[in-house]
């Protein structure tokens, strides 16, 4: 690329962990390249270099690639993976770091400090960061509890997500005909093929289309697939480039906890949610605090999980007027210009 990368950053993706940190780091990545800045990207493993590449666009892919490093170190364990990632940020003479890791201690974030200026992105506030630069985007954030960042990025408004995303059309109509379904990247639980095998065989649901998200890690994806060979209005969607355009094609929505929850808010889509997983939990219950989307509950410990899902979106469905409030609080909540925020911040800890 005939540059050294000003920023890079430190993010993994696989089964277990899902995409979601590699998608929010390349919003960020995209936003730098937009303010002129450099950027790029180290990984633990080949597979979150093909996750990662499978989400750049043709232009990413060819002439203005970001650079991928890759450590073939445990995701799991940061520690060992310190004298590779000092080695990197000397030896590129790297500006700054951004780590998104759940797995990152106090030490490996310290470690890094000492070299370089060093960003972390918070979601569990498991321990109090020692970074120059801290981001926590959940809708309700203590920054009392950050007192060795030297500066904050908190609520909302940094949350990191794609440009498409930022002033996205949406217009609420009376009659639903297309729900978005989004289960995570694995789904381990089959929550699509459980809800798509009740609404599709439901009378209140027979003119609605089901546009369902999965992918290569989708743990039921055969099954999914067969479902909609056997079904019209089940579309399987994979690989989508443009999911805001796919979002606001749909009238209703239906999704796990994280990063889709907010990219539905920015949309204005009406929406319910439900959690898989403990660290969703703690931000699906402040979106439905805030008043923005309606949970439904734990699918690990939840008897009727599907009655209560199916009923909160046939509410929402069967009233117009609520999916209109809604949407209108929702695109109140979200701009989408978190990722240049960020970006911004980057580049003046950088200089």
């Amino acid at each position: 690329m005939g540059y050294h990368p000003l920023v890079y950053l430190r993010a993994d993706g696989n089964e277990d962990i899902a995409t979601g940190h590699l998608m929010r780091c390349l919003s960020i990545a995209r936003a730098l390249r937009r303010r002129k800045a450099a950027a790029a990207f180290i990984v633990s493993d080949s597979l979150s270099v093909s996750l990662l590449t499978g989400m750049f666009t043709l232009q990413e892919r060819t002439e203005h690639a970001f650079p991928i490093l890759q450590l073939q170190t445990d995701y799991k364990n940061p520690e060992q993976e310190l004298p590779a990632m000092q080695s990197i940020l000397s030896a590129h003479n790297a500006a700054a770091v951004l780590v998104d890791s759940y797995f990152a201690t106090p030490h490996y974030l310290s470690a890094l400090r000492e070299l370089t200026q060093t960003a972390y992105i918070d979601d569990l506030q498991a321990f109090d960061p020692p970074a120059d630069l801290v981001i926590n985007y959940d809708l309700t954030v203590d920054n009392s509890f950050y007192k060795k960042a030297d500066r904050l990025l908190t609520g909302i408004s940094y949350t990191p997500l794609r440009e498409q995303f930022s002033a996205c059309p949406y217009h609420v109509w009376d009659t639903v005909k297309d729900l978005f379904i989004s289960t995570g990247g694995t789904d381990p639980f089959n929550i699509a093929g459980g809800l798509l095998k009740r609404l599709s065989a439901s009378p209140l649901w027979k003119d609605v289309t089901f546009h369902v998200l999965t992918g290569p890690m989708h743990v039921h994806r055969a099954e999914l697939l067969s479902m909609a060979e056997a079904d019209a209005r089940i579309v399987p969607c994979e690989g989508i480039s443009d999911m805001a355009s796919l979002m606001s094609s749909c009238d209703l929505a239906f999704s796990a906890g994280g990063t889709t929850l907010y990219e539905l808010c920015a949309v204005g889509v009406p929406s319910v949610s439900y959690t898989m997983a403990d660290n969703q939990i703690p931000g699906v219950l402040a979106f439905s605090q805030a008043g923005l989307i309606p949970y439904v509950g734990d699918i690990r410990n939840h008897p009727d999980f599907f009655g209560n899902a199916i009923a909160a979106l046939e509410g929402l469905m069967t009233v117009p007027a609520a999916r209109r409030e809604q949407s209108s609080r929702m695109k109140m909540a979200i701009d989408g210009a978190g990722a240049d925020r960020i970006a911004e911040a980057l580049t003046k800890t950088a200089n």
